[in-house]
């Protein structure tokens, strides 16, 4: 009896075992998570806050109209990534009045302007000095 006990009482335990909840771990890397040394917000200084005016200058005018007539009218909130290398072009890093300007001309809210500017290593939050240098660090294959 004992032997026609014992394959039944293990199919059940496993099939409890297999039942239980198991600790979700999710291990990408082994590597422990590194935090950024930059803030994710703004902090006003003395050359970057709101109270600092930026406007396109005449000659930005024309190139930003060119850009804008290749972009529909629905999707002109494509052009953000052009307006702010315009802007930093002209003011020498995209401070938080040049990312203002590009949302009010393209009729988006500021947030998301600021979103792709802190996003997209091409664009200076901070002003940089007369020779800028960046080392690509990504392991080439």
């Amino acid at each position: 009896m004992a032997s026609k006990l014992s394959p039944l009482l293990l199919r059940s335990a496993i099939r409890s075992a297999a039942r239980a909840p198991r600790p979700h771990i999710r291990t990408f890397t082994a590597a422990s998570p590194r935090r950024s040394d930059t803030l994710a917000v703004h902090r006003n200084t003395p050359d970057n806050n709101p109270d600092i005016p930026f406007k396109f200058n005449a000659q930005n005018e024309k190139l930003m109209a060119e850009i804008l007539k290749r972009y529909p009218p629905q999707y002109k909130k494509a052009a953000v990534m052009p307006l702010l290398d315009l802007g930093q072009r002209q003011h020498g890093f995209t401070s938080i009045s040049v990312m203002n300007e590009v949302a009010r001309l393209l009729e988006m809210p500021p947030a998301r302007v600021y979103e792709v500017a802190s996003f997209y290593t091409m664009y200076n939050r901070t002003p940089v000095g007369k020779f800028h240098v960046q080392a690509c660090t990504t392991v080439s294959e």
